[in-house]
């Protein structure tokens, strides 16, 4: 219990300081936008555009709501970005099962029955052929998976530090307790058009002539 406090604390600087994330929202009847739940986390995702080509960005706005008793929290600032060319899925991933380093990564609070709307995102970066078959693989979906710390309290001192000191050390055996309590949500695959610049220099899409799917 004598952790509460700075616990509390720390949210409250991070509520704060992530004041501008907030006036972002997810558009829920737009056709890019994909959902996943883990237990008691939902998250809802949009992409911001619906045509992806080599090295393009794949920008995301999400909401995460927390429908548990505890707070939850996410590493928005940890984005990586994979083509598996098998399923032709372009994945997302936001968060992080592992810490990437020897720091605690930036993290974001979310509250017992709150939720936080978070903007970001990573580049393509990948080769497709010029000239396309049946058997080239393309991406045509992009799939998102956020990965969320479900134990707050356990990094109550060292998110108090985080406020304010961006860098704060991450000491071995909070390490392990990240790696033991993070949970991935996983969303649906979201239909995507993939265009690409042939030798000639003009584009080659997939796109229908009509423009729809």
């Amino acid at each position: 219990m004598s952790s509460s406090k700075p616990f509390l604390a720390a949210v409250a600087v991070i509520l704060i300081g992530a004041a501008a994330a907030m006036a972002a929202s997810v558009n829920f009847k737009d056709p890019k936008r994909a959902l996943g739940r883990e237990a008691d986390v939902r998250v809802d995702a949009e992409l911001s555009q619906d045509t992806v080509s080599p090295n393009s960005p794949i920008n995301v706005t999400y909401q995460i709501e927390n429908l548990s008793s505890t707070a939850v929290a996410v590493a928005d600032k940890i984005f990586d970005v994979t083509f598996d060319p098998d399923a032709r899925t372009i994945n997302l991933s936001i968060g992080a099962e592992i810490p990437p380093g020897p720091n605690l990564p930036h993290l974001v609070t979310i509250l017992p029955g709150q939720k936080r709307v978070l903007t970001g995102g990573a580049l393509l970066h990948m080769v497709a052929p010029n000239l396309r078959t049946p058997w080239t693989a393309i991406p045509q979906y992009v799939q998102i998976q956020v990965t969320v710390l479900r134990d707050v309290t356990s990094f109550a001192k060292l998110i108090e530090l985080q406020a304010k000191n961006a860098t704060v050390p991450l000491p071995n055996d909070m390490f392990d307790r990240w790696v033991e309590n993070s949970a991935s949500v996983l969303l649906n695959s979201i239909p995507v058009y993939w265009k690409n610049e042939n030798r000639a220099g003009t584009a080659e899409s997939d796109r229908p002539a009509s423009g729809k799917y």
